[in-house]
């Protein structure tokens, strides 16, 4: 019994002190900040002005509003629109609300005659209850068929864009 719980708290103290973190995807299954950094990142065969036009455009299909974007140090926040939900009747019982979004960042750099681009996504999601206790919390999207959609989005506009000259 003691054996097992000391497993755990090796590999706590192995990550802590080797720097390591993990993310559990759907699946369960631990993922490293390596394999989420390439995960999230491709590189393009395009002009870095097509690849910022293009990021901008898909991040706009998929229905996000840009926040912000910065061409100069290659930076782009996009948040989607909010949905949510009502439970309880007002003065009968208990009312809570609940409301999500995704934010979405990319940040793209030039890397001698092509550019590569990575992005990240978080889901955000905030409860009110009936007291005004208000909770947020975020996570991360790891779902790697996520990232390969974006991606394919991305790279078809780039394509789009380097054949309208």
């Amino acid at each position: 019994m003691a054996k097992r719980a000391f497993i755990p708290l090796a590999l706590f103290i192995m990550c802590l002190l080797g720097g390591c973190y993990f993310v559990e995807d759907g699946g369960g299954a631990p993922r490293t900040s390596i394999d989420i950094q390439s995960m999230q990142t491709r590189n393009f065969d395009c002009s870095y002005k097509v690849a910022f036009a293009a990021v901008i455009d898909v991040f706009q299909d998929l229905g996000f509003i840009i926040q912000s974007s910065d061409a100069a140090i290659g930076l782009v926040i996009a948040k989607s629109s909010s949905s949510g939900s009502i439970r309880g009747i007002p003065g009968v019982s208990g009312v809570s609300s609940e409301t999500s979004w995704e934010t979405g960042t990319a940040h793209l750099e030039e890397l001698g005659a092509g550019v590569s681009i990575r992005v990240s996504f978080v889901k955000n999601k905030k409860t009110s209850g009936e007291y005004g206790v208000v909770e947020e919390r975020s996570y991360a999207i790891t779902d790697g068929n996520f990232y390969t959609r974006f991606f394919e989005k991305i790279d078809k506009s780039i394509f789009v864009r380097k054949n309208l000259r």
